[in-house]
């Protein structure tokens, strides 16, 4: 059975991780700058002032910290960087009520809390870094304008200055996060065409030879058990010249266009159309022994010969001939190639309009 899911195109394979890899790389580097900072931070707080805090500030002060350096190594080796992000700025939200609670020493807690919306942004983008320095804004706010509940009073004046601007920085981190997500993603979207226009036949839509190599052979390499086996179709047109010469190049345009539809319709959408150079074409067939891509090949054949290729009243009876090969260790892909174009010219010689999958050369 085919492991592929039936949206998958060849379209589908072409990546850009390398634009989301810096962005990754960013993010990552700002959070372990941010725990590197916090943990100096937090280690001096505890050790120069541990005679001054209250006991429940200590306490907080030294459990942040061991839980930053936990988590810091378990992302270090587990690589689930979101989840740890959101629980580690999470801790530190907590932290920052609990300054604000105690009000540190010298009541100068409202100081530290104002760094927290450009790491928290930084870090988890606008979405995730909105609701948690929201968050912190509304329980801060209650803590310095609503009901006594033990914590520290704070002149009011500080109070508004305090507000006022952390509200600013709140505000700013938001959109410059925003937009530079907003740049990001355009940036993703114009690397994704320009690499979807590098690998497209600009004739007929399938993908090109330069696909094979930057994008399928990579792919077959890192997850052999979904490709291989695999098996390569290689499809001459026959007699095209004399199309050409015959009815002029925008015929013969408009045959392989309309050649290269058919593929995509009476192939399986996982299956890799290709065209290889002028009236050939490639299809691999994924996680397919050479007996069924024989079949495939047959029923393809078949198609074709229905198939009216009719321009301007004029019918064109159009035939291919394919020479098919098995490859069951991508290190054989060229060598499947050129015993599947070996097979192809024995189909031309023999008579055309015929697939020819053994010989006496396998691999």
């Amino acid at each position: 059975m085919p492991k592929f899911e039936n949206k998958s195109s060849w379209l589908s394979l072409i990546n850009i991780e390398n634009v989301y890899s810096a962005e990754n790389q960013r993010r990552a580097f700002t959070f372990f700058t941010m725990i590197f900072v916090a943990l100096i931070l937090i280690t001096t707080l505890v050790v120069s002032n541990y005679d001054v805090y209250p006991i429940f500030l200590t306490v907080t002060l030294i459990v942040s910290d061991i839980s930053l350096l936990l988590f810091a190594f378990y992302f270090y080796r587990t690589g689930r960087f979101n989840t740890i992000a959101v629980i580690v700025l999470t801790i530190i939200c907590i932290l920052c009520l609990a300054l604000v609670y105690t009000g540190g020493k010298e009541s100068t807690a409202l100081y530290w809390v104002m760094f927290y919306p450009v790491v928290a942004f930084s870090t988890l983008g606008y979405r995730l870094g909105f609701v948690l320095v929201s968050l912190l804004l509304f329980f801060t706010s209650l803590l310095l304008y609503g009901p006594s509940v033990g914590q520290v009073e704070y002149p009011v004046t500080e109070k508004g200055r305090f507000t006022a601007a952390f509200s600013l920085v709140f505000l700013f981190s938001l959109i410059g996060e925003y937009f530079r997500n907003k740049s990001h993603l355009e940036i993703a979207d114009m690397t994704l065409s320009q690499k979807k226009d590098a690998h497209t036949d600009q004739l007929t839509g399938l993908a090109n030879r330069r696909f094979i190599l930057s994008h399928f052979l990579p792919l077959t390499s890192a997850n052999p058990a979904k490709y291989l086996p695999l098996s390569i179709l290689l499809i001459d047109l026959d007699h095209f010249k004399v199309i050409n010469d015959t009815y002029g190049h925008n015929t013969g345009d408009k045959v392989l266009v309309d050649f290269a539809t058919l593929l995509e319709d009476h192939l399986r959408v996982h299956d890799i159309k290709v065209r290889y150079g002028g009236e050939e074409f490639m299809v691999i067939l994924p996680d397919t022994a050479l007996s069924t891509a024989a079949t495939i090949a047959d029923t393809l054949l078949e198609q074709v010969d229905k198939k009216a290729f009719i321009y301007e009243n004029i019918k064109i009876d159009l035939t291919c001939s394919i020479g098919i090969s098995e490859v069951t260790q991508i290190t054989q892909f060229n060598e499947g190639i050129k015993l599947a174009d070996d097979r192809l010219y024995n189909a031309k010689n023999s008579g055309r309009n015929r697939v020819v999958y053994s010989g006496s050369n396998f691999l």
